[in-house]
């Protein structure tokens, strides 16, 4: 499997935040990716306005919400992150990109939960404007409204999400259309989480996609479970990973990295997933 990184993705400055640049110091000795900076790419699922009033915020260093911080480099982070992620789904190979900032928590109109565009998002839309019939899994701790909101309805493409509820941003508790929620209790452990992983592979399977992008969210990890705060965080080990990557091997398939706060979580669980 390829690692997509650049060091560019450093320059995110969030300061005490808890999304910082310290979650990707496992990967800083990888070698830069070659990356496109294309901003038409935004406009694939976000609109020119939210567009150009995130661009303002961040020269201005201005929070987009409570929790989404900014720098005067943010836009241009971002940009990458999302050219990064259409770079990922693009690959002959697996690949995964460790992008930051996150994104699937940014819908076409809204930035939020950390993150400025949804990088997901983006990279699956290029791949619809190409023919290509995707499903979407997503295993952050966190429901990815953003994803489901932009792609809610939509042809062509499956969108499934594992997440815990109740817990931040409070949607995800009901299915509809091609958006298929799974919201699991607080401290949940590998053997609930893999009988809801069990009827996740039977939709992607019945949908069969020509592609499976993957929402790889690291904060269900058992790592992550101290750092989170009361009443937030799953238990789940390696072998909860090692199921979502047996339910990914008949598929063509890429990863952008989400959540996951714990370094350590991020580099065991993008570890599950090499080849």
């Amino acid at each position: 499997m390829g690692l997509i990184y650049n060091k560019i993705f450093l320059e995110h400055e969030t300061g005490l935040h808890p999304e910082n640049k310290n979650r990707l110091k496992h990967f800083k000795h990888l070698p830069d990716s070659r990356l496109d900076y294309d901003e038409k790419v935004l406009e694939l699922v976000h609109a020119k306005e939210h567009i150009e009033t995130v661009r303002k915020a961040c020269e201005k260093q201005i929070p987009l919400d409570f929790d989404t911080v900014t720098c005067r480099k943010s836009f241009e982070v971002a940009v990458y992150a999302a050219n990064a992620a259409i770079k990922a789904s693009s690959s002959e190979k697996h690949a995964f990109a460790l992008v930051r900032p996150p994104g699937h928590h940014a819908g076409r109109n809204y930035s939020t939960g950390f993150c400025l565009f949804n990088n997901l998002a983006i990279a699956c839309q290029h791949q619809l404007n190409q023919g290509k019939r995707i499903a979407v899994i997503d295993w952050d701790l966190h429901h990815g409204n953003g994803t489901q909101d932009i792609f809610l309805g939509k042809k062509n493409i499956l969108f499934v999400s594992l997440h815990q509820s109740p817990c931040y941003p409070g949607t995800g508790l009901t299915s509809g259309k091609n958006c298929f929620n799974y919201p699991l209790p607080f401290a949940c452990n590998d053997k609930t989480y893999i009988n809801a992983l069990n009827e996740a592979e039977k939709l992607i399977q019945e949908f069969n996609p020509d592609l499976v992008a993957c929402s790889a969210g690291f904060d269900s990890y058992y790592k992550d479970f101290e750092m989170l705060g009361p009443g937030n965080g799953f238990k789940l080990t390696k072998k909860s990973l090692e199921r979502i990557k047996n339910i990914l091997k008949p598929f063509r398939h890429f990863f952008v990295l989400e959540g996951g706060y714990n370094p350590e979580s991020i580099k065991e669980g993008v570890e599950v997933f090499m080849d």
